[in-house]
């Protein structure tokens, strides 16, 4: 089982695919997505860190500026207002 994740920012869809895992960091701290995780919206941090870990490929790491991830039906979204990538 995969989740399928979406990552977009003001300018540009980031990188949307298929993942085993991914980690955000929220204002309440990290949160660590695996398939099967129930419905979740948080708010991502001023500067935190987001993991992903792609079905195929290399980890995509980088730094997200406030937004929010939402977490429903393995399909995960999240929405920054800026990406360091």
């Amino acid at each position: 089982m995969a989740l399928y994740v979406e990552v977009v920012s003001r300018e540009r869809t980031v990188w949307k695919g298929e993942a085993s895992y991914a980690r955000v960091r929220t204002v309440d701290g990290e949160l660590g997505i695996m398939p099967g995780l129930i419905p979740t919206l948080a708010l991502l941090a001023e500067d935190g860190e987001m993991l992903i870990r792609p079905v195929e490929g290399e980890e995509i790491r980088t730094i997200l500026h406030s937004g929010f991830v939402t977490i429903s039906n393995d399909r995960v979204t999240i929405a920054a207002k800026h990406a360091d990538i």
